[in-house]
């Protein structure tokens, strides 16, 4: 991730805009270093001093936490002034699998996006994908579902319609390659990873809108199929673990 010394500071003065908290680094006597997902900034470094108030933000400087935050430029760096929480999510600490699914798509943003480059769309994904998990949709649909839209706005996305080799339209399933997904006459063994049915799960996870996807999700029970799909959409993603 570009660090915020590589990138023209905001102007000096003072800002009020919503977001997320994607880390928090703690540091003793010196309050929390927190990287903020705001909306029309993007991800920002932001100082949060200590005070003698214990809880002085409350718990808008936890991660998942979604608030509208009061921002100052300062000729030096940008400080938290003060916070008001919007949506805490706390039902999701609730459920270790949703917890984590949730904590994974927030470090996989913050390794990825760009200090000080505003990225709505994706902010949008983000809170999107929190609250299906809210809704109890299956963790890993959801998972699968962020990751492959987040391609997408990367402009990293394999396609699920189209044989990356020959162009055909993918209908009787598909075969994975390090470019994307093939046609099953296109691969050497003439077969397939993933059958005409799971092929279209996988599409219609992927571009179902959010309302829609609710419904459908919670009618499919948990699939075996999606653990696998995951493993391979990760890998066209740069800059990983």
């Amino acid at each position: 991730m570009i660090s915020s010394s590589e990138l023209e500071k905001l102007p000096q003065g003072y800002y009020k805009k919503v977001g997320t908290v994607l880390q928090r680094r703690d540091s003793s006597g010196e309050g929390q270093s927190l990287l903020l997902f705001l909306r029309d900034m993007g991800p920002m470094w932001v100082s949060a001093p200590s005070s003698k108030t214990k809880c002085r933000f409350g718990g808008a400087t936890e991660p998942l936490v979604w608030s509208e935050f009061d921002l100052y430029q300062s000729p030096a760096r940008l400080y938290l002034q003060g916070a008001e929480v919007k949506e805490d999510f706390l039902s999701l600490r609730s459920s270790a699998e949703k917890l984590k699914t949730a904590l994974t798509m927030y470090k996989r943003l913050s390794k990825i996006l760009m200090i000080g480059h505003e990225c709505n769309n994706i902010l949008t994904l983000l809170w999107s994908s929190v609250l299906l998990l809210k809704e109890n949709c299956p963790v890993d649909m959801v998972e699968y579902r962020f990751t492959y839209r987040l391609l997408k706005e990367t402009g990293l996305a394999p396609s699920l319609q189209y044989c990356v080799k020959c162009g055909s339209k993918l209908t009787e399933g598909a075969a994975w390659t390090s470019d994307g997904l093939i046609c099953r006459e296109c691969s050497d063994k003439n077969n397939s990873d993933i059958d005409a049915a799971g092929l279209k799960y996988l599409k219609l996870t992927a571009f179902l809108k959010h309302d829609k996807f609710i419904e459908w999700s919670g009618a499919q029970g948990k699939l075996a199929l999606y653990g696998d799909e995951l493993k391979k959409l990760l890998t066209f993603f740069t800059d990983m673990d």
